[in-house]
């Protein structure tokens, strides 16, 4: 498996490299896209002195937990979001006559080497902030943000899976692509207590916004207070990144059966 890992980045990078000016626009866009965040953020902070009794290092944390998972879903499972032109393009077609799984194939279809901008950001985000959070490090709890942050990467790619396989019965989803996006680079942001009770619900329980960032940033700095729910229960985070990725698998693999060939 590593050897076929080593295989896939190999021909990504190979790809990248032939179109190496699309290659430097994509990293530098995602660089200046998530710096104008950084400074919206910075404003605020200049301002204000903190969001919804979070301090300054305590909101990039957030911040950058929320862009670390990002980048685990923008890296790795990309091509989630390319489902749509998979489906209408009759590429799918190829898919159906190899005896491999059906979203093996789309997820290998391409690695992603485009979005190293948001590494850079979330790297240097974290690395800035984690020692100015007085946060009282364990090797367990070291782990777990490892954890929380991989099934933040789940979740975003499991609802861009589920976005996607609509399309085997709707005609276009794509404009779906870019809202989920934007509501997580958005709202995603900042702790969710900001958009008072009601919304802090609605982007745990409707839209689970807050299993990317808030959560995980709140029982990392022991900031269990700013949560809507028992404290204790934050812990078990990570669970649901790793079951709405399974549940979007499944719900994939239900709605490829209404896939009708274009015929081209």
């Amino acid at each position: 498996m590593a050897r076929d890992f080593r295989t896939l980045l190999r021909v990504a990078w190979l790809t990248e490299m032939e179109y190496r000016a699309n290659f430097l626009i994509s990293i530098v866009g995602a660089l200046a896209y998530n710096a104008s965040q950084l400074l919206f953020i910075s404003v605020l902070l200049h301002a204000f002195g903190g969001v919804a009794g979070w301090t300054g290092p305590q909101v990039f944390v957030l911040f950058g937990i929320r862009m670390a998972s990002h980048s685990v879903c923008a890296f790795f499972f990309r091509r989630m979001t390319d489902l749509d032109t998979v489906v209408h393009t009759g590429e799918f077609d190829r898919y159906l006559l190899r005896p491999v799984s059906l979203f093996l194939q789309l997820l290998m279809r391409r690695f992603n080497l485009q979005q190293f901008g948001d590494v850079v950001i979330a790297a240097t985000v974290l690395g800035f902030a984690l020692p100015r959070a007085a946060i009282d490090w364990t090797p367990a709890k070291a782990l777990w943000l490892v954890a929380a942050v991989a099934a933040g990467g789940m979740l975003e790619a499991g609802l861009q899976l589920v976005r996607g396989a609509l399309s085997f019965r709707w005609t276009n989803t794509e404009s779906m692509t870019g809202l989920i996006e934007t509501v997580f680079g958005t709202f995603g942001n900042f702790p969710l207590q900001v958009f008072g009770a009601v919304g802090a619900v609605f982007f745990t329980l409707v839209l689970p916004l807050a299993f990317v960032g808030w959560i995980p940033a709140a029982m990392l700095l022991g900031r269990q207070d700013s949560l809507w729910f028992p404290g204790w229960l934050g812990w078990w985070s990570p669970l649901v990144g790793l079951g709405c990725f399974a549940l979007a698998i499944v719900f994939f693999g239900r709605q490829s059966r209404h896939y009708a060939s274009p015929g081209s």
